[in-house]
C-alpha cells in the first residue's frame, strides 16, 4: 500500500466517522486539540485538501498554517465541512498519485491522528488495531532511535508490545546502540504520545526498565510537546 492509498483509506474512514456524527457532537471540545472542537478538526482536514490543491504550502504543518484553515471555516456546519473535504480529497489523491511514496508521510499520520483525536473526545473506539497503525509505529520508532543516537543520552531498547488481543504478534525490540535500559510500549500509545497526545506523567508511567531518568527522553520521543493534561481515550 503506497502513501496515497493509505491517505485514501484513512480519509474514507474519517469521513465515514464524520457522517455518523450529529451537529451537536461537532461542537464537542477535543481534549487532544484543546483549542478545537470536533468540527474544527474536520475544518482542518478540508483546509489541508484545499491548500494542497491551491499550492499554499508555505509553513505546512505549522500552527499558523493549520489555524488559518480552521478560522477560514468558522461558522460552517459539520455537514458543510465534510462536503468540502469529500469534494476535494479525490483531486488531492489524483494530484499526488504520480509521487506515490515520495509524498510527505505526515499527510497520512496527521489524518490518522486527528481521527483518533475525535474518537477519543466522543468515546468512540477505533484505530487501535487498524492497518495504518503498524506503519505509523515503524516511522515513530525509527525517528526515536535516530534522535536518541544523536543525543548525549544512553542508548535505549524499544519494544513494541502486541496490540490488545493479538496473541500471535511478535515484535523484535529495536535499539539505538548498546542499551542501558528499555521502554516497552503498546503500538497505539507509541503513535499517540509521539504527536503530543499524552502528558509527561502518562509517559513516565509507561514500562521503563533500567533507565535512571526517563524524563530526559521525553523531548526526544514527542515531536511537538507533551499534552498539558492527561488524555484518556476509549
Amino acid at each position: 500500500m503506497n502513501l496515497i492509498e493509505r491517505y485514501q483509506f484513512n480519509r474514507t474512514s474519517f469521513q465515514l466517522l464524520g457522517r455518523s456524527l450529529s451537529e451537536s457532537q461537532g461542537q464537542v471540545n477535543v481534549v487532544a486539540t484543546p483549542e478545537w472542537t470536533v468540527s474544527d478538526n474536520f475544518a482542518h482536514m478540508a483546509g489541508v485538501a484545499d491548500d494542497v490543491l491551491a499550492g499554499r504550502l508555505e509553513g505546512v504543518a505549522t500552527d499558523p498554517w493549520t489555524e488559518a484553515q480552521v478560522q477560514a471555516r468558522r461558522g460552517r456546519s459539520l455537514s458543510e465541512l465534510l462536503e468540502e473535504w469529500e469534494s476535494k480529497a479525490p483531486a488531492v489523491e489524483e494530484l499526488l498519485m504520480p509521487m506515490a511514496d515520495q509524498i510527505d508521510p505526515r499527510l497520512v499520520i496527521d489524518l490518522w491522528t486527528h481521527e483518533q483525536d475525535v474518537r477519543g473526545a466522543l468515546g468512540i473506539p477505533g484505530g487501535d488495531r487498524d492497518k495504518t497503525l503498524n506503519w505509523i509505529v515503524e516511522q515513530v520508532v525509527a525517528g526515536w532511535l535516530k534522535r536518541i543516537e544523536r543525543s548525549d543520552l544512553n542508548a535505549l531498547e524499544i519494544e513494541i508490545l502486541p496490540a490488545a488481543g493479538d496473541l500471535q504478534a511478535q515484535n523484535d525490540p529495536k535499539t539505538s546502540g548498546e542499551p542501558a535500559g528499555s521502554l516497552r510500549i503498546a503500538p497505539f500509545e507509541a503513535a499517540r504520545l509521539t504527536l503530543g497526545r499524552r502528558s509527561r506523567q502518562q509517559i513516565l508511567n509507561y514500562d521503563w526498565s533500567g533507565v535512571a531518568d526517563p524524563a530526559a527522553y521525553i523531548d526526544l520521543l514527542v515531536v511537538f510537546s507533551p499534552a498539558i493534561q492527561d488524555i484518556v481515550e476509549a
